[in-house]
């Protein structure tokens, strides 16, 4: 996107800001708002310009205009003083000095809050406008005119009356009027249409900022009307719409959406209407408006405050902006349901094949107390026994000499060895662990293999071993009646130390003459498990490298269109999938044993979005029968009206889910080596009911992916990949 439209689109952006929001659309529908009265609009543009220029002529990060991040609160600059002041030459140099104070507020302010994890908000409004109106009174050269009327309300009263007489006629109408002119006045306008006019795009940008306006307002409402508060700076100023903008920071955009968020407002709000009742009595004195410092003051206050908590549980801050509650709730979710197990450093199991767990966590014999978390290998034959007849020498046992490998990448930390094997049944407790190797994988995490075959270790200490590296055989040295592998996690590099309890990333447990697939999970005592072993053409069809460049030949509904895909890596090392037709975004991830996507933004017709879903998690190993599940986003299957009616109801319940399953299988007419079939199922759920499904076909070859069948009740889109 060229430079000049991407400022022109940071425009309707900064009004957008002013709610939370980022929306070109509701951005420009609150433009328009502005300019019912032609002063105010005309200002609030503006002091936009002027912060664009600044942030041009010297040099500031254009991203954060581009968003309107370093516009909304000189816009609001502008809109404060279009609706006080007559526009004039004098005017707009005060005006202009004003957008260029603002502008240096909010940059040092963003940087210096940002440090210590807290918000901006409209700080920079506050301590500029502020500077204005006591600074301008002492400069009579200035001349600046008191306000005159050039808005619609004035040419146009009608239109104006007709709305208000319509809420008239509501129950409660004194409320609403409240709320609506409360809503209106955020833009320093100050009249039921302007209120209704934000309040429908803001419902149609986001139902639960909608909800939370509504629910906000009436929290602060009614707790002045029942105990008997003074209306007077709500009714006058109509500065409730700090109750409005408290709602929507701490209930949907700080906050993930919850029941919790909610019964968090019925404090918040309250001390809301406090901070607003006793700060409009010291600034009246000074002649100052109080605007919008109440919701600054709580918001700034509550959100750093829970930044302070030992534990994030509850109440949970978002951690990726999406500016929209409900993508903050949704994507919080079901990121959450995918990967709240999952572990930044993965640790395999330290076998090659098959083993069984003779004892596992919190074991019946050894596994006691503080060495609780750990697990014993030994290998079995389909009668359960450990060893071939007579089982009275090493050797006649299954696992013994067998290899043992690196669990995951790190530095070996201490190797123990020259202790002697056990004879069967005989036990070392002097030395109890036996031949023994720890591998310092990150500070605090540390794996330990013990009861190793003596002068069988490969390794040294101060060696760098890979995951899967041989580093030793499985002996039967220390507290050992046979031999086994003990492997426990630990959070020192001692051989003796105590367990940590740490999940195994990736690995297939046996159930008969099946598999079934388990991530960041802990195995059990008696189940048959081995690692994830890649099959070249799974691991090579989804070896998405950047800068590679995908064009697929589509067939839907009879029409033929070509979508051309290319691979990036983002200033965050985070992959993703860029289609150069509909400009959407997926973002992957391959970690050697699975590939799965973990974020899409774009058009839900393309190609993309549709692999996307049906690509949702495969496993890079060729298992067949083994069943892959995941969740899906469920506004990938249903129309806006489920959708908006799920987004109300969203911080409570669910009744719209989505899931995905995945199996594979041999392609027909060709051998294992040559083609490979992965069949996948997306299906949308109303009240854990399927009303929406489609199923689709990849076919795998030596050259990556051949073609991608999806078939739905709609029909079915066939998508050949020739380059």
């Amino acid at each position: 996107m060229q430079q000049w439209t991407r400022h022109l689109r940071g425009v309707p952006l900064s009004y957008a800001q002013i709610y939370f929001a980022n929306s070109v659309g509701f951005g420009l529908a609150l433009m328009l708002v502005s300019f019912a009265d032609i002063g105010v609009g005309v200002s609030g543009l503006i002091t936009i310009v002027v912060c664009h220029l600044c942030t041009v002529f010297f040099n500031f990060n254009r991203a954060y205009i581009f968003d309107g991040a370093y516009t909304f609160n000189a816009l609001m600059v502008g809109l404060a003083m279009g609706g006080l002041y007559q526009l004039s030459a004098a005017y707009i140099i005060v005006l202009v000095i004003a957008a260029m104070l603002c502008f240096f507020f909010t940059v040092w302010l963003s940087g210096r809050l940002a440090a210590s994890g807290l918000p901006m908000l409209s700080l920079p409004f506050l301590l500029t406008i502020w500077i204005i109106f006591l600074g301008v009174a002492n400069f009579s050269g200035f001349g600046l005119a008191g306000k005159q009327q050039y808005s619609l309300q004035e040419w146009y009263p009608q239109i104006f009356s007709w709305i208000s007489g319509q809420v008239d006629r509501w129950p409660f109408h004194d409320a609403v009027h409240l709320y609506l002119r409360s809503l209106s006045a955020i833009f320093f306008q100050y009249n039921d249409l302007a209120g209704a006019i934000i309040a429908l795009a803001l419902l149609r940008y986001s139902r639960i900022s909608f909800a939370l306006t509504v629910y906000g307002f009436l929290i602060g409402y009614f707790f002045y009307y029942y105990l008997e508060g003074d209306f007077t700076p709500l009714v006058y100023s109509y500065i409730g719409f700090n109750f409005m903008l408290t709602a929507i920071a701490l209930g949907g955009f700080f906050l993930v959406p919850s029941a919790k968020s909610h019964l968090l407002l019925l404090f918040v709000v309250p001390v809301t209407a406090l901070l607003l009742s006793g700060l409009h009595t010291v600034f009246s004195k000074l002649s100052l408006p109080l605007f919008s410092l109440p919701f600054n003051i709580i918001v700034v206050v509550m959100v750093g405050a829970l930044h302070m908590r030992f534990k994030a549980a509850g109440l949970q801050l978002v951690q990726l902006q999406q500016y929209q509650p409900e993508l903050n709730h949704y994507k919080s979710i079901y990121f959450k349901k995918r990967f709240q197990s999952q572990t930044f450093y993965h640790i395999s199991l330290p076998v090659m094949g098959e083993w069984n767990i003779s004892q596992g966590h919190n074991g019946a014999i050894t596994h006691k107390e503080e060495w609780q978390h750990a697990w014993d290998f030994d290998v079995r034959d389909q009668e359960g026994f450990s060893y071939r007849a007579p089982g009275q020498d090493l050797k006649d046992f299954y696992c013994y000499d067998l290899p043992v490998v690196a669990p995951s990448y790190g530095w070996v930390v201490k190797v123990f060895d020259g202790v002697a094997d056990n004879m069967i049944s005989d036990i070392n407790l002097a030395q109890n662990w036996g031949n023994t190797i720890v591998i310092k994988h990150a500070e605090g995490l540390y794996s330990k293999l013990s009861h190793l075959k003596p002068h069988s270790i490969l390794v040294k200490e101060g060696d760098y071993v890979s995951k899967g590296e041989l580093i030793a055989h499985c002996g039967s040295s220390g507290r050992s009646p046979e031999p086994h592998l003990h492997f426990q996690l630990q959070a020192t590099p001692y051989i003796g130390s105590r367990t940590l309890r740490y999940p195994i990333a990736y690995y297939l447990v046996k159930n008969r003459d099946a598999y079934e697939f388990h991530a960041f999970d802990y195995p059990r005592e008696g189940q048959v498990l081995r690692n994830v072993v890649l099959h070249p053409l799974l691991a090579g069809a989804f070896a998405f490298v950047a800068g590679k460049e995908l064009k697929w030949m589509i067939n839907e509904k009879g029409k033929d269109r070509q979508e051309v895909w290319t691979l990036h890596v983002d200033a965050y090392n985070k992959q993703y999938v860029y289609c150069k037709r509909t400009g959407s975004v997926a973002y992957f991830v391959n970690d050697g044993t699975l590939f799965y996507f973990t974020d899409f933004y774009g058009e839900q017709s393309s190609f993309l979005h549709r692999f996307y879903l049906h690509c949702q998690k495969v496993l890079l190993g060729w298992y067949p029968g083994v069943l892959l599940e995941d969740w899906l986003m469920p506004a990938s299957f249903f129309g806006p009206v489920s959708r908006a009616l799920q987004d109300f109801a969203a911080p409570f319940f669910h009744f719209l889910t989505g899931s995905y399953q995945c199996t594979m299988t041999l392609a027909e007419g060709l051998p294992p080596e040559s083609g490979l079939m992965l069949r996948s199922v997306a299906t949308g759920k109303f009240f854990n009911r399927v009303v929406k499904s489609s199923k689709a076909e990849l076919l795998i070859g030596e050259e990556g992916i051949i073609q991608v069948k999806i078939t739905n009740k709609k029909g079915s889109l066939i998508a050949r990949c020739v380059a």
